[in-house]
Protein backbone atom coordinates (compact mmCIF):
# COMPACT_ATOMS: atom_id res chain seq x y z
CA UNK A 1 0.00 0.00 0.00
CA UNK A 2 1.54 3.15 -1.20
CA UNK A 3 2.25 6.07 1.49
CA UNK A 4 -1.06 8.61 -0.08
CA UNK A 5 -3.09 5.99 0.01
CA UNK A 6 -2.12 5.38 3.54
CA UNK A 7 -2.78 9.45 4.40
CA UNK A 8 -6.15 9.20 2.73
CA UNK A 9 -7.36 6.67 4.52
CA UNK A 10 -6.19 8.07 7.53
CA UNK A 11 -7.46 11.39 6.69
CA UNK A 12 -11.03 9.92 6.04
CA UNK A 13 -10.95 8.02 9.34
CA UNK A 14 -10.19 10.77 11.13
CA UNK A 15 -13.33 12.86 9.15
CA UNK A 16 -15.67 10.41 9.44
CA UNK A 17 -14.66 10.33 13.20
CA UNK A 18 -15.19 13.82 13.61
CA UNK A 19 -18.17 13.97 11.99
CA UNK A 20 -19.98 11.57 14.40
CA UNK A 21 -18.60 13.39 17.43
CA UNK A 22 -20.48 16.06 15.91
CA UNK A 23 -23.05 14.42 15.17
CA UNK A 24 -23.59 13.23 19.18
CA UNK A 25 -23.13 16.35 20.18
CA UNK A 26 -26.30 17.69 17.90
CA UNK A 27 -28.78 17.41 20.42
CA UNK A 28 -29.94 19.18 23.12
CA UNK A 29 -27.81 18.13 26.37
CA UNK A 30 -29.88 16.09 29.27
CA UNK A 31 -29.49 16.24 32.90
CA UNK A 32 -31.54 13.42 34.68
CA UNK A 33 -32.70 12.27 31.52
CA UNK A 34 -34.49 15.17 30.82
CA UNK A 35 -33.88 17.93 27.69
CA UNK A 36 -32.83 20.94 29.18
CA UNK A 37 -35.07 23.59 27.59
CA UNK A 38 -33.85 25.68 24.66
CA UNK A 39 -31.99 29.13 25.28
CA UNK A 40 -34.88 31.73 25.53
CA UNK A 41 -32.38 34.57 25.74
CA UNK A 42 -33.32 37.28 23.66
CA UNK A 43 -31.25 37.57 20.16
CA UNK A 44 -29.89 40.77 19.16
CA UNK A 45 -30.97 42.39 15.75
CA UNK A 46 -28.44 41.86 12.90
CA UNK A 47 -25.71 44.42 12.83
CA UNK A 48 -25.66 45.82 9.06
CA UNK A 49 -22.32 47.15 7.63
CA UNK A 50 -22.75 50.76 6.96
CA UNK A 51 -22.02 51.51 3.27
CA UNK A 52 -20.09 54.37 3.53
CA UNK A 53 -17.05 52.08 4.98
CA UNK A 54 -16.96 50.15 2.01
CA UNK A 55 -13.76 51.24 0.26
CA UNK A 56 -13.55 51.97 -3.47
CA UNK A 57 -12.61 49.12 -5.70
CA UNK A 58 -8.93 48.81 -7.06
CA UNK A 59 -8.29 50.76 -10.49
CA UNK A 60 -8.22 48.76 -13.14
CA UNK A 61 -4.60 47.66 -14.52
CA UNK A 62 -3.73 48.68 -17.83
CA UNK A 63 -4.01 45.68 -20.91
CA UNK A 64 -0.22 46.32 -21.24
CA UNK A 65 0.98 45.33 -17.98
CA UNK A 66 -1.44 42.58 -17.32
CA UNK A 67 0.10 40.98 -20.84
CA UNK A 68 3.84 41.78 -19.23
CA UNK A 69 2.92 40.24 -16.53
CA UNK A 70 1.35 37.30 -18.19
CA UNK A 71 4.27 36.61 -20.35
CA UNK A 72 6.86 37.23 -17.68
CA UNK A 73 4.79 34.35 -15.65
CA UNK A 74 4.63 31.80 -18.63
CA UNK A 75 8.57 32.27 -18.96
CA UNK A 76 8.90 31.73 -15.31
CA UNK A 77 6.85 28.60 -15.47
CA UNK A 78 8.71 27.48 -18.55
CA UNK A 79 12.12 27.89 -16.33
CA UNK A 80 10.45 25.72 -13.68
CA UNK A 81 9.52 22.65 -15.59
CA UNK A 82 13.03 22.94 -17.19
CA UNK A 83 14.14 22.72 -13.88
CA UNK A 84 12.19 19.98 -12.48
CA UNK A 85 13.43 17.75 -16.06
CA UNK A 86 16.72 18.26 -15.61
CA UNK A 87 16.50 17.44 -11.75
CA UNK A 88 14.23 14.84 -13.18
CA UNK A 89 17.30 12.90 -15.86
CA UNK A 90 20.03 13.40 -13.05
CA UNK A 91 21.15 9.94 -11.69
CA UNK A 92 20.03 9.49 -7.92
CA UNK A 93 22.29 6.86 -5.92
CA UNK A 94 21.00 5.60 -2.70
CA UNK A 95 22.94 6.02 0.61
CA UNK A 96 24.47 2.68 2.03
CA UNK A 97 21.98 2.36 4.92
CA UNK A 98 24.97 1.34 7.01
CA UNK A 99 26.20 5.12 7.69
CA UNK A 100 24.88 7.04 10.14
CA UNK A 101 23.28 9.98 9.18
CA UNK A 102 25.06 13.64 9.65
CA UNK A 103 28.52 15.01 8.69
Amino acid sequence: MSASCSRHRYRSSVLVLLGCALAACSALPRIGGQNLPPDTAPKMPPVYRDLADIPDPPPISAPDSNAAAIQALAAERERAAEAAEALSRQPFTMPDPATPPGP
